[in-house]
């Protein structure tokens, strides 16, 4: 694959002189992208985890009858009464 792309001005004289450029580019669009790869595995996994856990709360808060959206509202409430004082 070949691609091109602009090289800001600023850039351009500083990378002129860099022997083996193309290499060195090649070898790091090869480590970002097994870096992404990573990235991508840990936070789907991490990801699901999460909401996994978050689920099961919600489902055991459900259960035990306490109302998140309430709580809510009581703690916003809570917020603006405090923040109207200063």
């Amino acid at each position: 694959m070949t691609m091109t792309f602009e090289i800001p001005r600023d850039v351009q004289s500083g990378v002129a002189d860099i022997p083996d450029l193309e290499v060195r580019v090649a070898l790091y669009l090869r480590h970002e992208a097994q870096m992404e790869t990573v990235r991508r595995e840990r936070h789907r996994a991490e990801a699901r985890a999460i909401a996994e856990r978050a689920a099961l709360k919600a489902q055991c808060d459900q259960a035990a009858g306490f109302d998140w959206d309430a709580s809510f509202e009581q703690l916003k409430h809570q917020h603006e009464a405090i923040t109207a004082k200063l």
